[in-house]
C-alpha cells in the first residue's frame, strides 16, 4: 500500500549519520518544578521564582476529577515556585493591572490566581485505565504517565542525533542579538519532555521562550528565560498578536483535534518576518526498497503495517486529521483556500482572517528518514535504530486506549498492539519512519 497525499517528499534525503556517534540516553535529569496554566477552565501556569508560597483559588469554575488515577505523573511538592490558575473570561473582573492579559484582537482576557502544586494531580482524568488530560475536548491517543514522559525523551534523542540538532531554517539569523537590547521570543508548541525548551533556553540564553502544553505532562528545571505553560490549544494560542519571533510546532497533530486552528493563529502570535517550523512524525511505516520509499510494511512487517491501520483509523475516529501534514506546504502559501476554509470553521474574525491571509513566504520542506531495527551497515545509525525501535515500541504500549475508545475490545487491542512491539523488536527487519519538518516565513 502506498499512503496517499506524499506532497513535495518525493525523493527524502538518505539517513544521516547521527551527528554524536558516541551518544546515549544517560541518566534523566532531575527536575524540581510543575508549569501549569489555565485557559477557558483548564489548567495552570507556574512563574518560578518568590518564596514558594502559594494560595488556592478564591473562585473557579473548573471541575477537576477528585478521583485521581494512581498512574498520573507526580510532582514534586517541596519545589520552590508558585503556580497560578488561569483562566478566560469574556470580560476582566481582577481589577489588577499585573494578572492581566489580552490574548487577541477580541475581547478575552486571562486571569490569574495561585494554587498549589499538589493540586495539579486533579486536573487529570482515566479512560479506559489510563491517564489523560480531563479536557474531553482533547483525543483519546498518547495518555499522560511516566513512560509517556520516557518516549519523548527518547525521541528527542534520536531526532536530535538524525537532524544534526534542534532545528531547521534560518533560526539563527531569526534569534540573533538585538542591539536596542530587546530579547527575541520563541514560541514551543508542545513541551512534550521539556528538553527541546531547556536546550534551546542554553544555546539562546539572549531570547525568552514560552512552552506550551496541553497538559502538565512533567516538572521541569526552572530557568529565568523558560516560561512553562498549560492550556487548551484547541481554543487558540493564548498569546498576544505579533509577539514572537519563532513558532515550533512539533509533535501536536494527534493530541488536538483543531490542529488547522492551532496553524492559523501560529500566523497571528508571529511577527513578519518571524519563523515558524511544523515538525510531525509520519504516521506509517515503510518499506525499505526504492527511493521514495512509499510503499507501507505490509510485506516485511505485516502485524505492524496491520496496527498502523488499525491505529489510524482509530484516531480518525475520534475527529483527528491524521493526515494533514501532508497539506502544509499548500495550507501557508499566501491567499490559499485553507485561511478562508479555517477562518468560516472557527468563526475567525474577518480582521484576523485579514492579516494571515497574508500566509507565508519561502515555504520550505525536509524528509529525515528514521531507522527502526538495526539493519543498516552504519553502527552509528544501528545505534540510532536501536533507539528509534524501543521509541516506538513504547508509543505502542500507549495505544489502546485510543483503540478501545474507537469500540475495539480491550483483548483486540492488547493483541494489535503485542503482535507490533514483537516484529519491530526483531531489530533486523529493514524498516524505516519519516520525519518531516516544514518552516516557512511570515508575511
Amino acid at each position: 500500500m502506498k499512503p496517499e497525499a506524499r506532497g513535495a517528499e518525493a525523493h527524502p534525503r538518505p539517513i544521516p549519520r547521527p551527528c554524536t556517534p558516541g551518544w546515549s540516553l544517560g541518566p534523566v535529569t532531575s527536575i524540581h518544578i510543575l508549569t501549569i496554566r489555565n485557559s477557558k477552565g483548564l489548567g495552570a501556569h507556574v512563574r518560578y521564582g518568590g518564596d514558594g508560597a502559594a494560595v488556592r483559588p478564591k473562585s473557579s469554575n473548573l471541575s477537576p476529577n477528585r478521583s485521581m488515577p494512581t498512574s498520573a505523573p507526580i510532582c514534586d511538592r517541596d519545589a520552590d515556585g508558585i503556580v497560578y490558575l488561569t483562566q478566560l473570561d469574556e470580560e476582566d473582573n481582577c481589577g489588577q493591572d499585573w494578572d492581566t492579559v489580552t490574548t487577541s484582537s477580541v475581547s478575552t482576557t486571562q486571569t490569574m490566581s495561585t494554587i498549589t502544586s499538589d493540586e495539579v494531580t486533579d486536573y487529570f482524568r482515566e479512560v479506559h485505565g489510563r491517564t489523560f488530560a480531563h479536557d474531553e475536548n482533547l483525543p483519546v491517543t498518547y495518555p499522560i504517565d511516566d513512560i509517556e514522559i520516557h518516549r519523548h525523551q527518547m525521541q528527542h534523542v534520536f531526532l536530535r542525533a538524525l537532524v544534526h540538532g534542534n532545528y531547521i531554517g534560518p533560526v539563527h539569523e531569526v534569534l540573533k542579538p538585538r542591539f536596542d537590547g530587546s530579547r527575541p521570543r520563541i514560541l514551543d508548541i508542545r513541551t512534550c519532555s521539556g528538553d527541546w525548551a531547556q536546550e534551546m533556553a542554553t544555546e539562546f540564553p539572549h531570547c525568552d521562550i514560552v512552552s506550551v502544553d496541553i497538559a502538565p505532562t512533567a516538572t521541569h528545571t526552572p530557568r529565568p528565560n523558560i516560561s512553562f505553560e498549560v492550556y487548551d490549544l484547541y481554543a487558540g494560542i493564548a498569546e498576544p498578536d505579533e509577539s514572537f519571533d519563532y513558532v515550533s510546532c512539533r509533535h501536536v497533530q494527534l493530541h488536538v483535534k483543531d490542529f488547522d486552528r492551532l496553524v492559523f493563529d501560529s500566523h497571528r502570535v508571529l511577527k513578519p518576518g518571524g519563523l515558524i517550523t511544523i515538525c510531525e512524525v509520519e504516521n506509517y511505516i515503510f518499506e525499505v526498497d526504492e527511493p521514495p520509499y512509499n510503499n507501507t510494511c505490509n510485506r516485511t512487517a505485516p502485524n505492524v503495517a496491520r496496527g498502523v491501520e488499525v491505529l489510524r483509523a482509530a484516531v480518525h475516529h475520534q475527529g483527528v486529521d491524521i493526515d494533514c501534514i501532508y497539506e502544509l506546504e499548500t495550507w501557508l502559501q499566501p491567499k490559499s483556500y485553507f485561511w478562508t476554509k479555517t477562518a468560516d470553521k472557527y468563526d475567525i474574525p474577518s480582521v484576523d482572517y485579514a492579516k494571515s491571509s497574508r500566509g507565508f513566504r519561502d515555504i520550505q520542506k525536509q524528509v529525515v528518514l528514521l531507522p527502526v531495527g538495526t539493519w543498516h551497515p552504519d553502527p552509528a545509525v544501528q545505534r540510532v535504530g536501536e533507539i528509534v525501535t524501543r521509541t516506538f515500541s513504547l508509543a505502542w504500549r500507549q495505544t489502546d486506549a485510543a483503540m478501545i475508545e474507537a469500540g475495539i475490545s480491550k483483548e483486540d487491542a492488547e493483541d494489535i498492539c503485542a503482535k507490533a512491539i514483537a516484529e519491530l523488536n526483531c531489530m533486523k527487519l529493514p524498516l524505516l519512519g519519516k520525519y518531516i519538518m516544514v518552516y516557512a516565513t511570515r508575511l
